[in-house]
């Protein structure tokens, strides 16, 4: 009789593990499908074959004081490259600039170049390098393909985060005319302890031989949790097109179109687009010095990721979750009719 009861108290626990599996099975699927998902719809929303010009890293957080750091401003998808023109700006509360060399894209086939910076230099107060300049010599084609325009080397003279945003770009072919680009850039956003950043593209060009610097760029980034806003200053020589992408965990917006654009305190036009993981803002304005302010309606950031799956991946997590409720309280009542002395007994021969 003991052996009956034995048999039928293992066989009663195999189904009720059975069951767990199953249901951590099927969360298990949720989590990976809506992984998935967010994957695709990431890699789906990049764009192809536009020359970009960005910093590499992007950001830089120091754990210490005087340690080294490299970072290079990269080309990519470039035609006919003969000449090119760049600064860089730096946190100088954390990074001090100690030098800003040629890289080795337009030498790769083997020509010669010449490097000059400007008369200003650089200013590790105010956190500027300013521009340099490069260009291939003699009668010979421009450089095709993506590399190193050139690296900056930094000092660590604080604990924590700079962003880098390159200044004053110009790409000119070997007939010396433009070359269109983008440039990206990011700036970082920390909230209720978590970094969030905020992705930035546009075609702020310089002017060559300037006699003051920078003069085109993106400047003064700032992030409002109690206003719900993104800021930040350009300085553009030309009229321009600037898309900001907004983390969707940092903030939101309950429609595309109930965002804000201002543009030196002016509600303007935009064009918006949106995957899983970021809403993209994309404007145009005219030449000169503007103050840009971008306002969503809700805070996100520092609550739990991957607030709002897919629906069915909701419907399959939630069945996921009432079977694992079941299996747990079928197990319980199993167990429920014996104290854990009891039980031990019952199954011994």
């Amino acid at each position: 009789m003991r052996q009956v009861s034995r048999h039928s108290t293992l066989s009663s626990l195999k189904i009720q593990k059975m069951k767990l599996k199953t249901a951590l099975g099927l969360l298990l699927f949720a989590f990976l499908m809506s992984s998935s998902v967010m994957l695709l719809n990431t890699v789906a929303a990049g764009e192809q074959n536009t020359t970009r010009i960005f910093a590499d890293p992007p950001v830089l957080e120091t754990t210490g004081v005087g340690e080294s750091f490299t970072v290079n401003i990269n080309v990519s998808d470039v035609i006919d490259l003969f000449a090119w023109q760049a600064g860089i700006t730096f946190n100088p509360g954390v990074l001090e600039c100690t030098g800003f060399f040629e890289g080795e894209f337009l030498r790769r086939p083997g020509g010669s170049t010449v490097f000059a910076k400007h008369a200003m230099d650089m200013n590790n107060t105010l956190g500027i390098v300013y521009c340099r300049g490069c260009c291939l010599l003699g009668p010979v084609p421009g450089v095709n393909g993506s590399g190193q325009l050139a690296y900056v080397t930094f000092t660590s003279v604080g604990i924590g985060v700079s962003d880098f945003h390159p200044t004053d770009l110009i790409l000119l072919d070997d007939n010396l005319g433009d070359i269109p680009f983008e440039a990206m850039e990011s700036f970082t956003v920390p909230v209720n302890g978590t970094s969030y950043g905020i992705v930035i593209k546009d075609n702020l060009t310089g002017v060559a031989n300037q006699a003051s610097a920078p003069l085109s760029g993106v400047f003064a980034t700032a992030f409002s949790v109690n206003d719900k806003k993104i800021s930040f200053d350009t300085l553009a020589t030309k009229d321009w097109y600037c898309q900001v992408s907004v983390p969707k965990e940092l903030l939101r917006c309950d429609a595309l179109s109930g965002w804000t654009v201002k543009v030196d305190g002016v509600p303007g036009s935009y064009d918006a687009t949106e995957n899983t993981t970021y809403t993209a803002l994309y404007f145009r304005r005219e030449e000169g010095n503007h103050t840009v302010e971008i306002s969503g309606t809700e805070i996100i950031g520092g609550l739990p990721k991957n607030l709002a799956p897919p629906l069915l991946i909701v419907a399959v997590a939630l069945a996921g979750s009432a079977t694992l409720v079941m299996a747990i309280i079928d197990l319980r009542k199993t167990r429920s009719f014996r104290k854990p002395n009891q039980f031990i007994n019952k199954l011994s021969p």
